[in-house]
């Protein structure tokens, strides 16, 4: 039994002294960006087991990968540094072995990694928004705050949005980037600036911070890691008597304009935007509160929906507001007035934004249609009677227009009687003579002086008048050239 311990005990002995744990780097010396591979070989130990919690204090463990032998194991530690200068990889420990400490110097830039600077700004929308009046003002609860991260660098580094960890006591929101070139972010050296902005809202009082993980880039299919700045804030607390849903900052309101008439029993949907520190919850608590004591917009429910702010960078957020009204009684109706608080930090008092009400003129659609469908009526009545007698007229002057070529046109005393005879504006038939035509030519013509023409042709008929065809038709063709009917309408006759 005691040689059966003693072996074992020489075995075990044997066993732990074949054990070992070895680290290499693959470089001396790095640039803060770039990464640096740490090479861990053990012999008789598992690998799986190794801790290399002691090397997130100065580095950042990107990637793992591990590989197995016949009687070893391999581990390649992919590390980012997290400061510049000299830095030490610290011993690792995994059962009864231990890897010797490594220096490594970290420069701020090389030939291949350029230098970078990163810092937060900080801009919370200020209480008035002219921010010239008020061009800065402390963050404070609630309060919509622009957050920007600027990196400057050279112009070869292509950036990605960093990832925002999640946080009690802050609501984050991404907004947009933008690039530009900036002489300011270091001294007498010119660099590309890119900038990644969020809106920012502070939910609970007092400090926080903003840790952000490695920033991410690529150059020329090289990835490179940057640590990231640290921000530390401070939200003041809004005043314990401020209702809630109330925002330290001043709303933009954008009304659309109200009609001065409106039909009765048709909805009518009154929108407006609003610019601000307004939630949709918020929005809709304060316009249901005010739309109780307005029965006609409370019909339907408002409509609130969200919309981008014409700035993308901008933190404030948009709102379109959709207000139903169906006026129930015809007459002068008042679409209230409403109002939007907000805090006004500066004068440490409610301020309201208003959105303005109008007193319209309700009118009953059906009397519209009634006084439309008579006006048209009487048009139509108008329209008829003008066509009849521009088709009289017409008619009239066509038959003189006939009866003044057959008298022209007349070869002998006999067919200018016969064409006087059938001279008619009416229509009427060839009068048996020409005294009987010309009674009935009076009193359905104006006056026409025929008479002496009638005379001299009964004379040439007879034998009696020297006067020539040709006279006698001139004197006739003069004559009732410009005769026309009687007429009831003067207007109309007088525009013939």
């Amino acid at each position: 039994m005691v040689k059966t311990l003693l072996l074992l005990g020489l075995l075990a002995d044997g066993a732990a002294s074949a054990a070992s744990l070895t680290a290499q780097l693959d470089r001396t010396t790095v640039a803060l960006g770039g990464p640096v591979s740490l090479t861990v070989q053990a012999h008789g130990l598992n690998l799986d087991a190794l801790d290399v919690t002691p090397l997130t204090a100065t580095f950042d463990v990107f990637e793992r990968t591990q590989s197995r032998g016949a009687d070893s194991e391999t581990l390649v530690l992919t590390l980012y540094p997290l400061s510049a200068g000299a830095l030490r990889i610290p011993a690792l420990h995994l059962e009864t072995q231990r890897t010797a400490a490594l220096p490594l110097t970290v420069t701020d830039g090389s030939e291949t990694v350029p230098r970078v600077t990163a810092r937060w700004v900080l801009e919370p929308a200020a209480p008035s928004l002219n921010r010239e009046l008020a061009p800065a003002a402390p963050l404070r609860v609630n309060q919509p705050t622009r957050l920007t991260l600027a990196i400057c660098d050279d112009g070869s580094l292509q950036w990605q949005r960093p990832w925002m960890p999640t946080q009690a006591g802050r609501v984050l929101r991404a907004l947009g980037e933008d690039e530009g070139e900036s002489e300011r972010e270091r001294v007498g050296e010119a660099c590309t600036l890119h900038r990644f902005h969020w809106a920012l809202l502070a939910t609970r009082e007092g400090a926080a911070a903003l840790n952000l993980p490695m920033l991410d880039a690529s150059r020329f299919g090289q990835r490179l890691r940057f640590p990231g700045p640290s921000l530390s804030f401070h939200a003041a607390a809004l005043p314990a008597w401020l209702p809630a849903h109330v925002p330290p900052v001043a709303p933009a309101i954008h009304a659309d304009p109200l009609p001065a008439r409106w039909p009765l029993q048709r909805p009518l949907s009154w929108r407006f935007e609003v610019l601000g520190g307004y939630s949709a919850d918020g929005l809709k608590a304060l316009l249901d509160v005010q739309l109780r004591d307005a029965p006609a917009l409370g019909v339907y429910p408002p409509l609130i929906e969200a919309a981008a702010p014409d700035d993308p960078n901008s933190p404030l957020s948009r709102f379109v507001v959709t207000l139903y009204w169906q006026p129930r009684a015809s007459g002068q109706v008042s679409v209230p007035t409403l109002r939007l608080p907000w805090y006004d930090p500066a004068r440490g008092q409610l301020v309201s934004a208003v959105v303005a009400g109008k007193t319209l003129t309700v009118f009953d659609p059906r009397w519209q249609i009634a006084g439309r469908v008579a006006a048209g009526l009487t048009g139509l009545l108008l329209l008829g009677g003008l066509a009849w007698q521009l088709r009289a007229m017409l008619r009239w002057r066509l038959a003189r227009r006939r009866g003044l070529r057959a008298i022209r046109q007349a070869r002998d005393v006999a067919e200018l009687a016969r064409a006087v005879r059938q001279f008619s504006l009416t229509g009427q038939p060839a009068a048996p003579s020409l005294g009987e035509w010309l009674r009935r030519l009076r009193p359905e013509t104006d006056v026409c002086d025929v008479a002496e023409a009638v005379r001299q042709l009964e004379q040439q008929r007879f034998g009696q008048a020297a006067t020539t065809l040709a006279a006698l038709q001139q004197v006739f063709l003069r004559a009732l050239a410009r005769v026309r009917p009687k007429s009831r309408f003067p207007r109309i006759d007088a525009m013939s």
